[in-house]
């Protein structure tokens, strides 16, 4: 009897491992499918950058529903947790820059400061033309909000 319950939660845990291994096979296979797509489309002259255009693409199969969210979702979520360990290429090829660099340390500050002033300003203007309703003072709602 024992043997048997045994065996039974054997196949299921192996069938659920399957599942989840091929849920993850298959996200990782249309990802990168967009990813290709995008790096494909920019190559033949779109003016977006392969992987944004990949992400663009990847959000109307979504939208559509031409892509389920499981298919994607386990693989998605591991990279996120993982997403980090992307970054070590990016940094030791930083490292390896250093000389260039440190002389050009002033317009690449100066870059970041504007882009970053032009992201807040951005960021907020938007929100106070597409929010009014919320950000009006004595608005009751958005205090109970906080």
């Amino acid at each position: 009897m024992i043997c048997c319950i045994y065996n039974l939660v054997k196949d299921i845990m192996l069938k659920r491992l399957f599942i989840r291994s091929f849920y993850s096979i298959v996200g990782l296979a249309i990802l990168t499918a967009f990813f290709l797509l995008g790096s494909w489309l920019h190559r033949l002259g779109v003016p977006i950058p392969g992987g944004v255009l990949g992400l663009m693409l990847f959000y109307l199969a979504m939208s559509s529903g031409l892509v389920k969210l499981p298919w994607v979702e386990a693989m998605a979520s591991l990279m996120l947790r993982h997403m980090v360990l992307l970054f070590v290429p990016l940094t030791v090829g930083l490292m390896e820059m250093g000389a260039l660099l440190s002389k050009q340390a002033v317009a690449i500050t100066a870059s970041l400061l504007v882009s970053l002033v032009a992201v807040l300003l951005t960021t907020g203007l938007l929100g106070r033309w597409l929010l009014p309703d919320l950000l009006a003072p004595g608005n009751a709602d958005a205090e109970a909000g906080r």
